[in-house]
């Protein structure tokens, strides 16, 4: 959101491992003794600092806004990044830095929302020591490949906890199931709501269990008095077996599997970082019910793309539809969709000058030219239908004629569209480096389709009319 001073435009996210004490935690939120000097000493061009804590007890998190855009030299993302290397060798915690501008939430979008990492590894399976083994190696792989940062575990490490387990064949000697110790245990211990106490119109709980003093250590577990359906009472403890472990804060699941998500940040494009890390996935042993794969933003993309091809198929069919209803005709608009084609030349040549990546945004602008490019073609061949019709020229004079008259209002119309179209590419103004691969894209295909257009056009046009043949005699 907008605010006096710029945009909300970076987050730092920092994780302490499980366990640790609510102070210390605090304490690296602490304005003047926390994680918040860090930014404020090396990174001048965020001011402002709020914090507090979010996704658990063990997460803390700092917002820090930017100052706007033409009052900084580097972006979000180079800000975030000189961030991510400076904290990162901090002890006992792990720190996140993400860019929170548009682009972060697209890139959140495309990865489903369920994350704030651009590329995830999933390992699907169900033994969960296997899947650590195999995301342990994944995190220790993708640590060592250039171009990819912050690579963490999409599942907390366990903490703490108390695990109580009943021996099911004793139990069932007594005439007992796990059930009914677990419930036994669990009124002792935890406490079960017996009824409820009304006192002018207000409800108060009567919740039923031990005094403080009887269940304030483990081995008060053991000491929880269990009635047999003969009668016999004995101690918890001849039926239990009581230790402690750690366990998985939670169990992911993914079309009805186990799931464990490899996350990281990538500082170069996803498709290099895609590559880097598929060259490599072979020095992880993956056991034969296992599979490995890319998640988030790569499956996100691959899905979006999939439907912008068809988007873009149709659309190419519909431009031929319309025209083939007003000419009449099915061959001079499939000669107009020639210049189609060689726009790709244009877009291709301005992704590679202007190092943009080509995303969702420039496949949206690929679309947009697919209507856009076939107007200077239209043009040519609608002047020449004319010429032919109303003059009576030959074809190659009618070509030469239109192409000639057609020329200056050709090179205006596009000129008008691509300096409409520079503010956009420059990426000007918050948020503006979006919106600005759509723009590129736009003004690449379009210039070398006007380029190209001017000659290829008139050229396959009088092949159509003339045939081979025409050519054969005007070379003899």
């Amino acid at each position: 959101p907008p605010s006096p001073t710029g945009f909300v435009n970076g987050y730092n996210q920092n994780a302490i491992p499980g366990g640790r004490p609510l102070a210390e935690q605090q304490g690296w939120l602490n304005p003047r003794t926390g994680l918040q000097q860090w930014p404020a000493q090396q990174q001048p061009q965020g001011p402002s600092f709020p914090g507090g804590f979010g996704g658990g007890t063990h997460r803390g998190s700092i917002n820090i806004r930017l100052v706007a855009r033409d009052q900084r030299e580097r972006t979000s993302d180079q800000i975030a990044q000189d961030l991510r290397r400076q904290l990162s060798g901090l002890p006992g915690v792990m720190v996140r830095a993400n860019a929170s501008g548009g682009q972060f939430q697209l890139n959140r979008l495309l990865s489903g929302g369920d994350g704030d990492s651009r590329l995830a590894l999933e390992i699907r399976g169900d033994d969960l020591d296997d899947a650590r083994r195999i995301a342990a190696e994944a995190r220790a792989l993708m640590t060592n490949t250039p171009g990819i940062a912050d690579v963490r575990l999409g599942r907390d490490e366990g903490r703490p906890e108390i695990a109580v387990r009943v021996d099911r064949p004793k139990a069932a000697t007594l005439g007992m199931t796990p059930q009914y110790v677990a419930t036994t245990i669990q009124t002792n211990v935890a406490g079960t709501q017996a009824a409820q106490f009304r006192e002018r119109g207000n409800e108060y709980p009567i919740i039923v269990r031990l005094r403080e003093v009887d269940r304030e250590g483990i081995s008060d577990i053991g000491d929880v008095l269990v009635s047999s359906p003969t009668g016999q009472v004995m101690p918890a403890r001849n039926l239990l077996v009581v230790g402690r472990e750690t366990g998985p804060v939670q169990i992911d699941r993914k079309n009805m599997q186990r799931i464990t998500r490899v996350n990281a940040d990538i500082e170069t494009s996803l498709s290099d970082a895609i590559a880097a890390v598929q060259s490599r996935l072979d020095e992880v042993r993956v056991p034969p019910d296992f599979a490995v794969g890319f998640g988030a933003e790569v499956e996100e993309q691959a899905r979006s793309f999939r439907q912008l091809q068809l988007v873009l198929i149709l659309a190419v069919l519909l431009v031929y539809a319309v025209m083939a209803s007003q000419y009449e005709s099915l061959r001079d608009p499939f000669i107009i969709m020639f210049s189609i084609p060689v726009a790709s030349i244009g877009v291709v040549t301005a992704l590679l000058v202007t190092d943009t990546a080509f995303n969702m945004q420039a496949f949206i602008g690929l679309i947009m030219l697919a209507g856009i490019v076939v107007s200077n073609a239209i043009l040519l061949v609608d002047y020449t239908n004319t010429l032919r019709r109303r003059d009576g020229l030959p074809i190659r004079e009618a070509v030469e004629l239109a192409g000639r008259r057609r020329l200056r209002p050709i090179l205006m119309t596009s000129a008008a569209t691509i300096l409409g179209l520079v503010p956009m590419a420059s990426g000007l103004g918050e948020g503006g480096e979006l919106q600005a691969p759509l723009a590129r894209v736009v003004i690449g295909g379009l210039v070398a389709s006007t380029m190209v257009t001017l000659v290829l056009v008139p050229a396959v046009y009088t092949l159509f009319e003339e045939g081979l043949k025409g050519l054969r005699r005007r070379e003899a």
